[in-house]
């Protein structure tokens, strides 16, 4: 297949495939957090139509427990009609009839009003009573809580039979501008103006000052409980600290809101899935070679994605499905990737087949130096070949069963009616399977880029006592068990000093998954016979003498290993980072039991 081809078929997969994941609302578990912090980032709104008359702890203190008398409520509504409140709205359910209700529909008559009701658990509507009837016009206050308990939207309307209420939010923003109100729709509020920043009058003072009243001139009153343990309290995209606000002052601010046309929109699935079909094609198309201008394509998109989807949030309200076109152009790039190493690895398997083909495999005659020469060359090469092969099919082997997962796990999702908690749990499986491919194409990706650095220009003469001693220390701050260190100073040899601590990670980490707790590992960095030696020694079950050859290759684990995380990358990364730096790596048996992992590297020639 063509590059072009390639690029085409790429971008319609991914476009594809992200279209069908976003129509079926797969990725809201990473999108929805996503675009709550996104909320939280945007510049805030100060409330300019809404105030709340809050019955607060000093409210109860003062004026007795809850609830308060019908007439006591009416006095809050007039000293509100009295300050030239635009209109009141009672977030308080009025579905009993009490003394008093005459009293408070008088006082709700005299400015335009909002009474509120619910619907209950058992699908049963709490209305007000009849006595409000001709003094206030219905409006639901049902919240719509995700799964994670955040309430992000709410009903625009809800029917009763014959008779439909509109959102609290929405009635009351009629009463300032004329306000259409979708029939049956989810409405997402962007909260510019967070519930706590609505200003607030305590009722308490409303009640005994009537100059405390002057701020309510012109504004839509909301008149609920906020005193603990009365009233409703939610979770919205913006709440600080993950503290709760008032359902009072969660009705005012989505009112505000709804007055300034600001709501969260999902982009269009269509839209989602084109762009990363873009994303995906033009990162494939990207000429192999050109590992930098790739690299440069990646991160445009990717800044593209972030700083342009929050710049649309901010200007229209629609929201950018960031994670999945983040995750579209890490597997977009991995793929190219991944064909980068296939083409080097064909193109190795044809010069090795070319080589074999003018060459033959006679024997070179004694005493022909050059023929001698090129049968070497010959027989690394098909060594060569042989150890791709085998990489290759070990790699499609263990790519089969995340794969394998992952496919099935989505099926699940897909085609079948769970519960909120299998739901959770298929999706956590899920993340779990793709971040063990991850980390798998990570490691893959680390060994293929080893070989292809030059020893000479790439190391510089490292302190490998220090660098072990320093890397044990920050080990020590996450290990669950003590790490002892013996690595003296002014040992040196030539080397990477981030890839000798990739040495050191692997090897104190893999000595600490077999090490039985409270039982320390040891590390040893010494001088011997014109080398440097780093040993790492654990006290697990150590590893049997047939199986230490093999435990250095890519995917290979010992019987020891059962019951243990990980991938059998660690040590491969290990042997070829040893190799690369022109040692060895090697295990034998630890005095005490476990197994000892010995790093052999040269010393810089004045330290022999």
């Amino acid at each position: 297949m063509t590059a072009r081809g390639a690029a085409t078929m790429s971008g319609l997969a991914a476009a594809f495939l992200v279209t069908l994941l976003l129509a079926a609302d797969v990725p809201a578990a990473l999108e929805l957090p996503a675009r709550d912090l996104a909320l939280r980032l945007l510049p805030r709104r100060p409330a300019r139509a809404t105030a709340i008359v809050a019955i607060d702890e000093r409210s109860v203190r003062a004026v007795g427990p809850w609830p308060w008398p019908r007439a006591t409520l009416a006095r809050l509504v007039d000293r509100a009609a009295d300050a030239g409140a635009r209109a009141a709205i009672v977030d308080i359910l009025l579905t009993e009839a009490r003394p008093g209700d005459e009293l408070l529909a008088r006082a709700m008559k005299r400015l335009p009003s909002i009474a509120v009701c619910v619907l209950a658990e058992r699908g049963q509507w709490l209305v007000p009573a009849p006595a409000f009837d001709s003094s206030a016009i219905v409006a639901h206050g049902n919240f719509e809580l995700d799964r994670d308990g955040i309430l992000r939207r709410f009903a625009s309307t809800k029917q009763d039979r014959s008779r439909a209420f509109a959102a609290v939010s929405f009635e009351a923003a009629s009463f300032i501008r004329v306000t259409a109100v979708p029939v049956g729709r989810s409405v997402a509020p962007a909260f510019r103006t967070a519930p706590r920043d609505v200003p607030v009058v305590s009722a308490v003072d409303v009640l005994r000052d009537p100059n405390a009243s002057r701020s309510l001139r012109g504004k839509l009153v909301f008149i609920g409980p906020t005193a603990l343990g009365l009233g409703d309290r939610v979770l919205t995209p913006v709440s600080a600290r993950l503290a709760p606000d008032t359902g009072v002052s969660v009705h005012a601010a989505a009112t505000e809101s709804i007055l300034r046309n600001e709501d969260v929109r999902a982009l269009p699935p269509l839209a989602g899935g084109a762009f990363a079909g873009i994303v995906a094609g033009t990162i494939v198309g990207v000429r192999r070679r050109a590992r930098g201008v790739r690299v440069i394509v990646a991160g445009a998109f990717l800044l593209a994605i972030l700083g342009g989807g929050y710049a649309l949030l901010a200007s229209t309200g629609i929201a950018v499905p960031s994670v999945t076109l983040m995750l579209a152009l890490l597997v977009a790039a991995g793929g190219a990737e991944a064909t980068r190493m296939a083409s080097r690895l064909r193109q190795s398997r044809e010069a090795a087949a070319r080589l074999e083909t003018n060459l033959g495999y006679a024997s070179a005659a004694p005493g022909d130096e050059v023929g001698l020469r090129l049968e070497e060359i010959a027989t690394r090469l098909a060594e060569r070949r042989a150890q791709e092969l085998e990489s290759q099919r070990v790699l499609a082997h263990e790519l089969k069963t995340p794969l394998a997962s992952m496919r099935s796990l989505t099926q699940l999702l897909g085609g079948f009616e769970l519960s909120d908690a299998e739901r959770r749990r298929v999706t956590s499986l899920l993340e779990a399977e793709a971040g063990k491919l991850q980390l798998m194409v990570s490691g893959l990706l680390d060994l293929e880029r080893l070989a292809l650095r030059n020893f000479d220009s790439a190391s510089a003469v490292t302190d490998l006592g220090t660098l072990a001693a320093a890397r044990v220390e920050l080990l020590r701050a996450s290990a669950d068990r003590p790490v002892a260190v013996d690595a003296p100073p002014g040992i040196r040899v030539r080397g990477d000093a981030i890839l000798l601590e990739r040495i050191i990670d692997n090897l104190v980490t893999n000595a600490m998954k077999y090490t039985p707790p409270r039982t320390p590992v040891h590390v040893a960095v010494e001088r011997r016979d014109g080398i440097a030696l780093l040993a790492v020694e654990d006290r697990g079950r150590g590893i049997p003498t047939s199986e230490r050859a093999r435990v250095f290759q890519r995917f290979a684990r010992g019987s020891t290993a059962a019951g243990t995380e990980g991938l059998g990358l660690g040590l491969a990364l290990v042997a070829e980072v040893a190799r690369w730096h022109r040692g060895e790596v090697a295990v034998e048996d630890a005095q005490g039991g476990g197994a000892r992992f010995v790093v052999t590297l040269p010393l810089i020639e004045d330290e022999r």
